[in-house]
């Protein structure tokens, strides 16, 4: 059995792709299912960051994926218990999009807006056509690129908060 403090120094989808190679050659075997169940529960504990607090937490794409992986395949095997579950329930609701610093966001971005329309408005009254291109093409970047400033998955805004107080960090 595995630790908080102690990692596998080995790939995790590679002994993934070991148990189900000893999973598939013996289907039947509920005891070599029970054992696949449970080291994978152990592989998600061992791929995962732990903050100081002795708190398993997601910080990478890559230990999300394995968690995603393992979780799917614990519930398909029979090994549906509450942990599972819940590793699946923290993969899915990392997935959600949110904005940080949402009133910041909204401000620069009504402001890339009005900015935006009142030099295409001053622009066309002019009779610049390329101004209005201009206008329109320099908004249209401004605003994309505070969406992407401020927009970030759930997941990634927690491993940012925590990153202060990870001990050891997993794959």
């Amino acid at each position: 059995m595995t630790t908080f403090g102690r990692m596998a120094m080995g790939d995790p989808m590679a002994e993934a792709r070991a148990l189900e190679a000893e999973l598939a050659a013996n289907p039947g075997d509920a005891a070599v299912r029970a054992k696949v169940v449970a080291r994978l529960g152990e592989l998600t504990a061992e791929v995962r960051s732990v903050t100081r607090d002795q708190v398993l937490v997601m910080t990478s794409a890559k230990q999300r994926e394995f968690c995603a992986y393992a979780a799917d395949r614990m519930i398909t095997l029979g090994g549906g218990d509450a942990t599972a579950l819940a590793l699946k329930e923290e993969v899915k609701a990392g997935e959600d999009w949110v904005w940080r610093s949402r009133n910041l966001a909204a401000l620069l971005g009504g402001f890339a807006v009005a900015a935006g329309l009142a030099v295409v408005v001053f622009a066309a009254l002019a009779g610049s056509v390329a101004l209005v291109a201009a206008a329109a093409v320099v908004s249209s970047a401004a605003l994309a690129a505070i969406v992407l400033t401020y927009r970030r998955q759930r997941w990634r805004l927690d491993a940012e908060r925590v990153s202060q107080v990870v001990w050891r960090h997993g794959i």
